[in-house]
């Protein structure tokens, strides 16, 4: 997605809570709602809608790719 890509997403399991993620549809489908991701409902795919958000999609995935270095060494 960061690049442009589309993801299918499946919106039906969605529980509408920010607890309950049994898998990745549900935290797309959190992000959807937030405003975060845009949705394509004829096609069911989710995607970054403008470059301000993807600006912070790359950050967030800067700072926690270090946290997730240290955690696999």
């Amino acid at each position: 997605m960061m690049s442009g890509e589309r993801v299918k997403v499946k919106t039906k399991s969605y529980q509408n809570d920010m607890v309950t993620f049994k898998n990745k549809d549900d935290v797309l489908t959190a992000l959807i709602h937030l405003g975060y991701l845009a949705y394509d409902r004829r096609e069911q795919m989710a995607y970054i809608p403008n470059e301000e958000i993807r600006s912070e999609f790359t950050d967030a995935v800067k700072e926690h790719q270090c946290i997730i270095e240290k955690y696999e060494k």
